[in-house]
């Protein structure tokens, strides 16, 4: 494979976090959909403060904050759009609540505004949900160290159908044919129907052992692609369980290797994009387009380039949506990169 000469990571435009009760929010999770961007942020420590904001991307160097919604006893871990609608995967301080761990959906005018009246929550077990998905009015959610995968349905008020025990479920991602999980402590792909939950397989991946971190799975044709934290990128053939792919824990002098696991990635075509917490952000190039490739043949995945923030600012999440790339840069919030060989 010819790896570019130069591929360059270009940061164009910022969007400060949202300060709360006097506390500035951390960045930590970004959806997308057309030209709006979907930013969830909490709070480090024990503290519950939060909220989400829509950013519209109009082209490579502008970026404007339309709509914002805070919360005084909320942390959200991730959003996710879908259909005029914004799902929460979040947790409460609240003590009238069940349990801390909720889902939530917020509607919205068809992209850029809010509307907090057409709302609805589901208390879900354990402390915090961790990660959210919806397609079709199905919202699947997980749930930290003492709770899985539930299946909610968006129209009776994200009613629990479905409920797959898992511990420390860290994310979920579906495609036509599964629902896969990531859990941690130590790093497993879960497998499952999509539909009923049945736990399918359990696949083993190296990594994922830091608690109460962050490890994505992202599903691109037929492939698990794995932000594994201390155990780097893994790509697992779903198939046949088998890894064809990976790219090692990052060393980075001057960081300690706490700061620099892999939170998230993302892919398109050939390219992964990868967030490195404290590292920043790295773009891989694959031997083969993910999206198209099938089999459990070896891929290769090669780093092509890199930029990292100023310091303390941890990137948590990335998504890309075929020209730039959107960052959730913990306390330095949202930016747009784009991405040029």
């Amino acid at each position: 494979m010819a790896v570019p000469a130069a591929f360059k990571l270009k940061l164009v435009a910022e969007i400060a976090p949202p300060t709360v009760a006097g506390q500035q929010m951390q960045a930590t999770c970004v959806s997308l959909n057309a030209n709006f961007a979907y930013v969830s942020y909490n709070m480090r420590g024990s503290t519950y403060l939060g909220g989400v904001d829509v950013v519209q991307v109009k082209g490579a160097s502008n970026a404007t904050l339309r709509s914002s919604a805070t919360f005084t006893d909320t942390d959200v871990s991730a959003a996710y759009y879908n259909n005029n609608a914004v799902y929460l995967a979040a947790a409460t301080g609240n003590p009238a609540s069940d349990a801390p761990a909720f889902a939530e959906v917020v509607g919205t005018d068809g992209s850029s505004k809010f509307n907090l009246l057409n709302s609805a929550r589901q208390v879900l077990s354990s402390y915090v949900a961790t990660s959210v998905h919806a397609e079709s009015g199905i919202v699947y959610v997980t749930t930290g160290n003492t709770g899985g995968v539930y299946r909610l349905n968006h129209a009776s008020q994200l009613s629990v159908t479905q409920f797959q025990e898992l511990d420390d479920a860290r994310w979920v991602d579906v495609d036509g044919s599964y629902c896969v999980v990531m859990q941690g402590t130590p790093g497993r792909l879960a497998v499952l129907d999509r539909t009923s939950l049945a736990l399918i397989r359990t696949i083993n991946i190296d990594g994922a052992s830091i608690p109460e971190s962050k490890s994505t799975v992202r599903l691109i044709g037929g492939k698990a692609l794995v932000a594994a934290g201390d155990g780097g990128v893994k790509l697992i053939d779903l198939a046949s369980g088998v890894l064809v792919g990976s790219i090692s824990r990052l060393i980075v002098p001057g960081l300690s290797p706490s700061v620099t696991v892999t939170n998230a990635v993302d892919a398109s075509g050939r390219y992964v994009y990868i967030s490195n917490g404290e590292a920043g952000i790295y773009v891989a190039e694959a031997s083969e387009n993910l999206e198209t490739s099938s089999g459990s043949r070896p891929i290769t995945l090669s780093v092509l380039g890199k930029l990292q923030f100023r310091e303390l600012q941890s990137v948590n999440h990335v998504a890309f949506d075929g020209s730039v790339l959107l960052v959730a840069s913990g306390l330095g919030g949202t930016k747009v990169v784009t991405v040029s060989s």
